[in-house]
């Protein structure tokens, strides 16, 4: 078999080694540019995809942590016959800090409602 007129048959030719190298580049770039969190403004919101599920399923977390606490202070009250003085590592563990913000969340003894204090989860 002859070899085809300028292309050497032992291997890839300069310009395709070339090419293979820069669609390397492109797609590690592209793969490595997802995962960054890259934010707008003022409020540190996540613009790309990877960053809006991450913060979705942090919320969804939040909210869980709520439900939960929110139990936990109805037994309380079914059991003692009153709401809880305070929220501790003893009655609700980790569940007692947003895992968004890290802030604690709030509980008034009184009423006994518990809700979180970072901004964008006042309905949960």
């Amino acid at each position: 078999m002859r070899p085809v007129r300028g292309v050497d048959a032992r291997g890839f030719a300069l310009v395709e080694l070339l090419l293979v190298v820069v669609i390397i580049g492109l797609l590690a770039g592209a793969y490595y540019g997802l995962g960054r969190k890259r934010t707008e403004g003022e409020d540190g919101r996540a613009t790309t995809t990877p960053g809006r599920a991450i913060e979705k399923a942090k919320s969804v977390e939040c909210a869980n942590n709520l439900r939960q606490l929110r139990m936990l202070v109805q037994t309380e009250m079914t059991v003692e016959g009153d709401y809880p003085r305070k929220l501790n590592a003893d009655s609700g563990g980790a569940l007692t800090h947003c895992p968004v913000s890290g802030r604690a969340y709030s509980y008034d003894p009184h009423t006994g409602r518990v809700w979180c204090t970072t901004p964008g989860h006042e309905t949960l």
